[in-house]
């Protein structure tokens, strides 16, 4: 197949995400790859030039699996806050419509909605392909400006209905597209992949552990993640002492970066925990599975807002995947999937209560130990990357074979 990813994200900035996966994973399939993203994070060069509106094509891309790649096309648009969306939209439109043609596609997966997903929708009707919507977030929540949300909904809503096949990620965001209106016999479960030959129990970290100055006998609480306002940080760092009195080597290692930041440093230092909570800032991808295995104990401190309730974090399968016990607040989008310590996590609702797990699990290395044969195993039956991987051939091939009046099935 010659398979087209469309987003509205920095596909080489964004941290490594499920997307990255799963285009990487097609292309080890032998199929050719191809996508289109918006430069998100982009940065205002001061002039408007002839360049600004050129494509940009970046052949060989791998970031989450060694081996693989996926050929970038990235459209140009008008580098000015408030316009750079709109015209975005208006240069997608023709640059997905010319790598259809000129790459033979024969089939789209999109992930985004406002910027694009509209245009997607009538390009693959024009020319007779199918649209296979992945659905990992409720994407008119994320919207920044509360003003624009309303019309995201909407464009969720035609999108939803309009796509070929829907593919949510976890049962909450299933529901959530039927809400939507997507149509129930259109619409399919598949998890999100974990790639176990780089997640798993065995990973060496030595050499985290010497780089950071970490002893052998410090006992480690993980957060791995973007550092929003909802994390839950706070409240868990004020409730730290509380994990230090009954676990003296207790240790709160937070990689990541983000927003609240600032913040969490200033409680730290009134706490006088500087030492015993350390900000790492963003690490490379290719560590994340040493962190982890250099953890005792991981947590998910998100609170439950508007923003989180239906989220489902990958983070979480990643600890798992380690053999990692988990501490989590129980938000609606996990413990659907996730029930509790036969998968590898354990709930708790406030601040104080997940202090309470933590040192609870601390102090039990049998329960640890549990916890964590049951979470990789888990992972192993439901959510291995290479499986993940074949059941979404299988749906693109299928969604190809059904699309009726199809005009580009070359080189399938």
């Amino acid at each position: 197949m010659n398979i087209l990813f469309v987003h509205e994200v920095d596909w080489l900035k964004k941290v490594v995400l499920e997307f990255h996966n799963l285009s990487e994973a097609l292309s080890l399939l032998n199929h050719r790859v191809y996508a289109i993203d918006y430069e998100s994070m982009w940065q205002r060069n001061g002039h408007l030039g002839p360049d600004s509106f050129k494509t940009k094509e970046i052949d060989g891309i791998s970031r989450a699996i060694s081996g693989s790649s996926v050929t970038l096309r990235r459209p140009g648009f008008i580098r000015i806050p408030g316009l750079s969306r709109l015209s975005a939209g208006i240069t997608h439109y023709g640059e997905i419509q010319r790598t259809i043609k000129e790459k033979s596609i024969n089939v789209i997966v999109l992930y985004s909605v406002p910027t694009n997903g509209l245009q997607t929708i009538h390009l693959a009707r024009k020319f007779g392909i199918p649209v296979v919507f992945r659905s990992i977030d409720i994407l008119h929540r994320l919207v920044p400006n509360a003003a624009l949300r309303p019309l995201t909904r909407t464009l969720e809503r035609k999108v939803y209905s309009q796509a070929d096949l829907v593919l949510p990620n976890t049962p909450r965001y299933l529901q959530y597209v039927l809400g939507m209106g997507a149509v129930e016999s259109r619409v399919k479960l598949v998890l999100m992949p974990i790639d176990t030959g780089i997640f798993h129990p065995s990973v060496d970290c030595s050499e985290i552990r010497r780089k950071w100055g970490f002893s052998e006998k410090a006992q480690i609480i993980l957060f791995i993640g973007t550092l929003f306002r909802f994390s839950g940080l706070d409240g868990f760092i004020r409730s730290f002492p509380r994990v230090i009195e009954n676990a003296p080597d207790a240790k709160l290692i937070i990689v990541g970066d983000g927003p609240q930041r600032p913040y969490l440093e200033k409680i730290t230092a009134e706490l006088g925990l500087k030492g015993r909570v350390i900000i790492t800032g963003f690490q490379p991808y290719p560590t994340m599975p040493q962190f982890i295995n250099l953890a005792d104990v991981c947590i998910n401190t998100f609170l439950n807002t508007d923003a989180t309730r239906d989220i489902f974090p990958g983070k979480i399968v990643q600890y798992i995947a380690c053999g990692r016990p988990t501490v989590a607040t129980p938000l609606p989008g996990i413990t659907t999937l996730l029930p509790g310590e036969s998968h590898g996590v354990v709930y708790a609702d406030s601040s104080e209560d997940i202090a309470r797990e933590v040192i609870g699990l601390l102090r039990s290395p049998e329960r640890r130990q549990q916890m964590g044969q049951a979470g990789v195993h888990y992972v192993k039956q439901a959510h291995e990357q290479q499986k993940i991987a074949h059941q979404l051939e299988t749906e693109l091939l299928e969604v190809i074979r059904k699309k009726p009046g199809r005009v580009n099935t070359k080189r399938i």
